[in-house]
């Protein structure tokens, strides 16, 4: 394990820890932290202790079998493997129980996950928008969950029946293979879910709060765009920092959608949090390209002022689900003077909308018709699918 920690997670600050008997019925007690994260690495031989501890699994405890009979004798690389897979089952894993959905990190409806996984609820606007662009004959269950693997997606439409759609960078929506229309269409109870998922969700806050609380004394900096990502941050944030030491930024390059202004600034003042917003005015220097000549300079603007203010943390929103890169930073590292700081880095997307819910406040109406992000309405990334919403968007 040590040569794994040094190969693929160099600057992650991970505990070891070993499982000294092949069932818990051995053990005086369990070595774990239930209030942190854990993944279970045990060998082919330990089948009975991988029964036993798989009860326990949540997003925020997994267990993986590696082939070998013993952990020690797998290769490095296939280590490297099932933690990451392990990851993506607790952030992915769903169950559904009587129209509502259990974000319990165990794949019970049993969706095709890779490493690169990420779920999301579909809002009511967004499933008539799946029905509008892909030209289906049938409906989209409101409040769904839908799988997003890169540029591929898989929309539950009831047990054993899932839409596969690309929406691709360039070219045309996609079905995917020939598709069964449901037998039924399945009424999700969202608010049942919101309600089933709530320990979860505290769980999961809870842990975000412990690993950022010992920062509370320093000025903190959130970037905030005004999408999900840094709305929940900013709802753990104002649980650990005394709101003089908490300021809230937001660049307006001049290319974003309206509703990301006006979305930050409804935040802050729901939260009553200090905003300072950066009016760059990028729109008059250029068109953004992929050069992301754009992103440099608003990066780069929030980290002057954040500076001048005397920041000494910066809060990101950014999660493993969003991307490999991503995926392979550790959640605390220093960029320009700055200690950076990533507390959602273990979260999906639909553990956020259910803590959005949770808190009271409206997320960014960009969501709720099928946006995956929220930057500018003419960023050269956008995907084919936010390119047919921009069409269809009052900026």
């Amino acid at each position: 394990m040590p040569m794994v920690l040094r190969k693929y997670y160099k600057g992650w600050d991970i505990r070891l820890g070993t499982i000294k008997a092949h069932t818990i019925k051995k053990l005086d007690s369990l070595p774990f932290d239930f209030t942190a994260f854990n993944i279970v690495l045990l060998g082919s031989d330990d089948g009975v202790l991988f029964e036993e501890l798989s009860e326990f699994s949540s997003p925020m405890f997994g267990v993986v079998m590696v082939d070998s009979p013993q952990v020690r004798t797998e290769k490095v690389s296939s280590i490297f493997k099932r933690i990451e897979f392990a990851k993506s089952t607790m952030r992915n894993g769903v169950g559904f129980v009587d129209n509502a959905f259990l974000l319990n990190g165990v794949n019970q409806i049993e969706v095709p996950l890779s490493v690169d996984s990420d779920c999301y609820f579909v809002y009511p606007e967004h499933a008539e928008n799946l029905k509008k662009n892909f030209k289906l004959d049938f409906d989209i269950p409101y409040y769904t969950i839908a799988f997003r693997d890169n540029n591929e997606e898989f929309v539950f439409l009831e047990e054993n029946n899932f839409l596969r759609i690309k929406k691709p960078d360039r070219g045309n929506l996609e079905v995917i293979g020939k598709q069964s229309p449901p037998l039924r269409r399945v009424c999700i109870d969202f608010n049942k879910t919101v309600s089933l998922n709530r320990e979860y969700i505290e769980n999961l806050k809870n842990e975000a709060i412990k690993f950022l609380h010992p920062f509370k004394d320093f000025k903190a900096v959130i970037p905030l765009s005004g999408g999900k990502d840094s709305q929940a941050v900013l709802d753990i944030a104002v649980n650990v920092w005394d709101k003089e030491k908490l300021l809230c930024i937001h660049a307006d390059t001049g290319f974003d959608f309206k509703y990301n202004r006006e979305h930050a600034e409804y935040l802050c003042e729901e939260y009553n949090v200090n905003l300072k917003v950066i009016e760059l005015h990028l729109d008059k220097k250029g068109t953004p390209d992929f050069s992301r000549w754009c992103t440099f300079e608003k990066t780069e603007k929030m980290y002057e002022v954040a500076k001048q203010w005397g920041g000494k943390v910066y809060l990101m929103g950014d999660r493993d689900g969003e991307s490999f890169k991503r995926r392979r930073k550790p959640r605390k590292r220093v960029l320009q003077g700055i200690t950076h700081l990533y507390p959602l880095k273990f979260w999906s997307t639909a553990h956020l909308q259910v803590l959005i819910e949770l808190s009271g406040k409206e997320i960014n109406p960009l969501y709720k018709k099928g946006f995956w992000r929220t930057g500018c309405a003419s960023c050269p990334f956008l995907t084919q699918w936010e390119r047919v919403l921009t069409g269809n968007t009052n900026q």
